[in-house]
């Protein structure tokens, strides 16, 4: 006798099974929809941004430690009659900071930034002269050997180094060798406590192995240029001697191990 078929049995979930099937779904909807009313306020509030007369440029402000008023009044000037009524979210503010790094050789560091709802900032970080280059005329250059656009003679530059023996005509994108090391020891001297009783008047940096330095009282110092923090330290001890009369001494000579003091 054949034996009677059974009967496949339909599978089915269990009850809590469903349960989370059905969680699952919920959710998955909710985020669909919280998602897409993200994205429609998105863009209903670019589209209020972009398009809002509230947020078209009417300022420029430009803000830098000892920049000059009329630079800083022409610099907003000049952005305000480029750009003003445009959308401040539209105006590119790389491109703007990059015009002016190039048009202004004194500014190290730029940032331009937008201040809501219709102000343009500029925040600027100016190159400071430290000292001059002699070469035919005066050429105002800061700690990297960048020359700075002619400053005329203000009050504040009146006591700034000169450094002699240099060419920067030709060469005012790259400092050359002998004025980086001149700019190194003239950095090292203003890091040199007792050299504050000195001031220092002028650098001969036309030759690095006797490069040379006078002071306000007329005393040469030769220094060389590798070694000049011990050198410099040399120079202290020898300026401390109390039998040391500066005005009968034409140099001081730090070179060597052993110091040379060169009568007038």
């Amino acid at each position: 006798m054949a034996k009677p078929q059974r009967k496949n049995k339909k599978s089915s979930l269990p009850g809590f099974a469903g349960d989370i099937r059905d969680a699952v779904v919920r959710r998955v909807i909710v985020a669909l929809v919280v998602i897409l009313f993200i994205a429609v306020a998105a863009v209903l509030v670019k589209a209020f941004l972009c398009r809002s007369d509230y947020f078209r440029l009417r300022v420029v402000e430009t803000r830098a430690a000892f920049l000059d008023s009329r630079a800083a009044g022409s610099m907003n000037s000049q952005l305000v009659n480029l750009y003003k009524g445009r959308n401040v979210f539209s105006i590119p503010l790389k491109s703007v900071s990059q015009a002016i790094r190039s048009a202004y050789a004194d500014v190290r560091d730029v940032a331009v930034r937008i201040s809501l709802p219709d102000k343009l900032v500029i925040d600027l970080k100016l190159r400071r002269p430290v000292a001059f280059v002699h070469n035919i005329r005066y050429y105002p250059i800061d700690e990297d050997g960048v020359v700075l656009p002619p400053l005329g003679t203000p009050e504040s530059m009146k006591d700034l180094p000169v450094i002699d023996g240099i060419d920067i005509r030709n060469a005012r994108k790259v400092a050359p060798r002998n004025l980086k090391l001149a700019l190194e020891l003239l950095s090292q001297i203003r890091q040199t406590r007792f050299m504050a009783q000195y001031p220092v008047v002028s650098i001969n940096a036309a030759d690095a192995r006797n490069m040379s330095f006078y002071m306000k009282n007329g005393l040469e110092v030769k220094i060389g240029s590798d070694g000049i923090r011990d050198k410099l330290i040399m120079l202290g001890r020898t300026l401390k001697d109390p039998r040391l009369v500066i005005d009968k001494i034409q140099y001081i000579d730090v070179r060597f191990s052993d110091v040379v003091i060169g009568p007038k």
